[in-house]
This record gives structure tokens, sequence and C-alpha cells, in this order.
């Protein structure tokens, strides 16, 4: 569970910061719902991980 956690903390929140980026070079609309959406889910895994850090 706690790698699990762990790839979605971090998974999550590198892809919503780095994918406007990619839209943006590719001339495409940016995606702000999904983006936000994936922001998060990246920091609800965080928050998990450091709530039950012990338990984990």
């Amino acid at each position: 569970m706690k790698k699990l956690l762990s790839w979605g903390a971090v998974g999550l929140l590198t892809t919503a910061l780095l994918d406007p980026l990619v839209y943006s070079m590719l001339d495409k609309p940016i995606p702000w719902l999904r983006d936000i959406l994936m922001a998060a889910g990246g920091v609800g895994c965080f928050y998990l991980l450091v709530r039950y850090r012990n338990e984990l």
C-alpha cells in the first residue's frame, strides 16, 4: 500500500505539473480540469502517506 501511495503522490503531482508544459509546446488547449484532478489526487495520496506513516 505504501508503494502505491508513493507512486500516486509522485506520479500524479509530477504529471499535473508537466502536463500543461507539454500541451503548450504542442499548441493544444490545456485540459485544466484533468490537471487539477491529478494534482488533488497526488495531494490526497501524499496526505495519506503522512497521516498513516506509522501504520504503513
